[in-house]
C-alpha cells in the first residue's frame, strides 16, 4: 500500500514527469523554482524537488535563501489549477489533522543557534558555563551521561541567551528541531522553540527502537526523566509523522501526558485505537496520581523508583473511564 497515492495523479498533471509515482510515497520531480532562478526554458532534469505524499510535505534540496518547502497543499495551490487544489482538499480532508492552514505556511530550515555551546566542551573554569551545567545536574538531576548522549548544550548570548538547548536529530543524523528552556529565574518565556512544522518531526527518531515499548510524553524534561525509548511529542498532540510510524510498526505504547492534559492523552489513545484494531492491548495510558506533578517533577521530588512505580499503573482504558474525563 502506498500512503498518499490518491495525490499522485494530481502531481502527474502538474509536473508531468514524476519519479516513483507508482511505487513509493517519496516522489522526485524537477523543481520549477530552480528552473526560474537559473533562467531555463525547460526543467533542469535534476529532480531536486522531493515530495512525500505520506506526510504531505515537499522540499527542494537545492533551493536556499529562502528554502522552497512546505505542505503538499501549498505546492498544489501554487502550481496546480483550481480543480487540482479542490481535488487535493477533498482527499486531504479525510486526514484527522488537516484544516488547510498549513497550505499557506512556509517553514525555515532549523539550525542550532550560532551561540550554541555543547556541554561536552564546557569550560569548568568559566562561571557562566558552570551555572548552566549545575542547573542541569543539580536542579534537574540530569546525569552527565545523558547530557552527553543527547548532545545538550546552552547559549550565553543571542536569541536563546541563558537557555538550555536540547537538539533533535532524524534517522540520518540531521538536526530537525531543538527545544530550549531558560535556566535563570524570571526570564520569560520559560520555553522558546524555533518555528517549525512539528507535524513532520519525531524527536530524536534515530534513537527509537520501534520493536520495544514506546513511551509518549509532552516535553524534553519529562523525556529525560525516563529516557527509555521515550519520545516527547512537543505538545499535547500526536504528530502525523508519529501517527504513521506507529501505524507501520505497531509497538506497545504508553501515553504519559501531564496531569492537566489527561483529556488530550485520552484523545491520542482513541486516535491510536483506530490503527490498532485487534491489537488494542498494546495501548496503555497513565494518569499520574501525584497531585499536579508531571513526570519530571515526580522524579525530582520522589526519585526514579517512584517514576517506575507510576509506570506500572499504566493500563488500557475501559468504557467507564470516559465518564471521568473532563
Amino acid at each position: 500500500m502506498i500512503y498518499g497515492i490518491e495525490f499522485h495523479p494530481i502531481l502527474e498533471r502538474i509536473f508531468g514527469d514524476v519519479r516513483n509515482a507508482h511505487s513509493s510515497p517519496q516522489l522526485q520531480v524537477n523543481c520549477p523554482k530552480c528552473q526560474e532562478r537559473e533562467g531555463l526554458l525547460y526543467p533542469d532534469g535534476k529532480y531536486n524537488l522531493e515530495i512525500n505524499t505520506r506526510i504531505r510535505k515537499f522540499h527542494c534540496w537545492k533551493c536556499e535563501g529562502p528554502p522552497f518547502k512546505g505542505s503538499l497543499g501549498r505546492l498544489v495551490r501554487m502550481l496546480g489549477s483550481y480543480k487540482d487544489y479542490e481535488e487535493y482538499k477533498t482527499y486531504a480532508g479525510t486526514f484527522f489533522d488537516y484544516d488547510g492552514s498549513s497550505d499557506e505556511k512556509v517553514f525555515e530550515i532549523v539550525r542550532l543557534p550560532q551561540e550554541f555551546i555543547p556541554f561536552k566542551g564546557i569550560d569548568i573554569s568559566n562561571d557562566d558555563h558552570m551555572e548552566a551545567y549545575m542547573y542541569l545536574t543539580l536542579d534537574r538531576q540530569i546525569p552527565k551521561e545523558l547530557i552527553e548522549k543527547y548532545r545538550l548544550g546552552f547559549c550565553l548570548e543571542g536569541t536563546y541567551e541563558n537557555r538550555i538547548i536540547m537538539p533533535s536529530y532524524d534517522n540520518d543524523g540531521e538536526l530537525n528541531y531543538f527545544m530550549s528552556r531558560t535556566y535563570k529565574d524570571g526570564v520569560k518565556p520559560t520555553y522558546l522553540n524555533p518555528e517549525a512544522n512539528r507535524d513532520i518531526i519525531i524527536f530524536n527518531e534515530g534513537l527509537i527502537n520501534w520493536d520495544s515499548t514506546v513511551f509518549l510524553v509532552e516535553g524534553g524534561f519529562e523525556f529525560l526523566s525516563f529516557p527509555v525509548n521515550t519520545v516527547p511529542l512537543l505538545g499535547k498532540k500526536i504528530s502525523q509523522a508519529m501517527f504513521f510510524k506507529l501505524k507501520k510498526h505497531k509497538p506497545h505504547v504508553v501515553i504519559i501526558l501531564d496531569p492537566d492534559a489527561y483529556k488530550d492523552a485520552v484523545l491520542i489513545y482513541d486516535q491510536l485505537k483506530a490503527i490498532y484494531v485487534g491489537e488494542e492491548y498494546k495501548l496503555k495510558i497513565l494518569n499520574l496520581n501525584r497531585g499536579k506533578l508531571d513526570l519530571d517533577e515526580i522524579k525530582r521530588k520522589y526519585g526514579k523508583n517512584e517514576v517506575v512505580q507510576q509506570l506500572y499503573r499504566a493500563r488500557e482504558l475501559q468504557d467507564i473511564d470516559y465518564i471521568n474525563v473532563k
